[in-house]
């Protein structure tokens, strides 16, 4: 797959960018937020399994590039019940509060609820995500930028690489959702 807009491209991890992702997953500092601040502690075959795993499935491994420089990542995957599950993440801290995940994501909600391929196979009528229920500014891009709704809250839900206990926010916007905020 692949998106295009502006000076932003999403696409498909291929085996080239197993490198970057392996030194993304395993730095501390960009995998916090997740609950691993020591990193994932993934191998570089590890990360190439993951990205063969994807080839020709409709679920999705994708780098986000911006000016042709690796900034980020994201995926999706869509197991057939009408929904699709997604993660973002701008990792590149010269990128972030730059607008740029408002503009990834917006991208890939239209890429998921709209791709011809994706919706003669499995039709998409609402995606789902989750984050960290700290993490309040992606909270207010999700709520007040993206239109998605907080499905629930799940308190005390995961424990965390230090053993600590997290909370995380679900959310969810309908195809109907999306299109109506546009």
């Amino acid at each position: 797959m692949r998106i295009e807009i502006d000076n932003v491209v999403i696409r498909s991890a291929i085996m080239e960018d197993a490198v970057q992702l392996k030194t993304w997953w395993n730095d501390g500092e960009v995998m916090e937020h997740a609950g691993f601040p020591h990193g994932v502690g993934v191998t570089l075959e590890e990360v190439e399994a993951n990205i063969k795993s994807r080839e020709g499935k409709l679920s999705q491994l994708c780098m986000i590039e911006i000016d042709c420089l690796p900034v980020g990542e994201c995926n999706y995957s869509i197991p057939g019940d009408g929904s699709a599950g997604t993660g973002w993440k701008i990792t590149d801290p010269a990128y972030q509060n730059k607008g740029y995940g408002s503009k990834v994501i917006l991208a890939l909600l239209e890429f998921l609820f709209t791709d011809i391929a994706i919706n003669t196979l499995k039709p998409i009528e609402r995606v789902e995500w989750d984050t960290a229920l700290e993490n309040q500014r992606a909270q207010h891009v999700y709520e007040h930028k993206i239109g998605a709704r907080k499905a629930r809250v799940l308190e005390s839900a995961w424990k965390d690489q230090l053993g600590n206990w997290r909370s995380s926010a679900e959310y969810s916007i309908s195809k109907e959702e999306f299109f109506a905020s546009r």
